[in-house]
């Protein structure tokens, strides 16, 4: 990991308070003499080296190599498993792998409720056929028992 604590001791000079008091006043009066320029980029000088050192520690923490914080974050999915690796599993598709409803993980289900929708397809068209080729010949709708073979009448 890249990031470290600020100290003391790196922004003492970037302070506000560091600045004169009169900092636009000549030198022999207690100035330093700055120009509008110099007292802005003064002003900016420890927010500016504050966003730096957020942004180094937002890196450590996103990062995917080994020495980023989230490598080092254990995430209890599998022996050896980080936070580093949860968030390549969510951008590659495979966290739903992880989550389970039941004896069952999320793609088993959606597999079976895959199978069982396109059942349904089939069931639901035989039946539509069946009934618009009955209008067609004026019959009355009927369904064949699959077990019993008996015919049934739709009424």
């Amino acid at each position: 990991m890249n990031t470290t604590k600020i100290l003391e001791s790196e922004i003492a000079d970037m302070k506000i308070s560091s600045l004169p008091s009169r900092p636009t006043a000549p030198t022999a009066f207690g100035g330093k003499g700055y120009t509008a320029n110099e007292m802005k980029a003064a002003f900016d000088k420890l927010p500016l080296y504050i966003i730096e050192r957020f942004n180094m520690l937002l890196s450590d923490i996103e990062g995917s190599g080994e020495g980023s914080l989230a490598a080092a974050i254990p995430t209890k999915i599998a022996d050896g498993h980080t936070l580093s690796q949860l968030f390549l599993d969510i951008c590659d598709g495979v966290f739903a792998s992880y989550l389970s409803l039941g004896d069952e993980t999320l793609e088993e289900m959606k597999s079976r409720l895959l199978d069982e929708k396109e059942s349904f397809e089939e069931r639901i068209a035989y039946c539509l056929t069946h009934i618009a080729d009955s209008v067609i010949d004026g019959s009355s709708p009927s369904s064949r028992n699959t077990e019993t073979g008996e015919v049934l009448k739709i009424d």
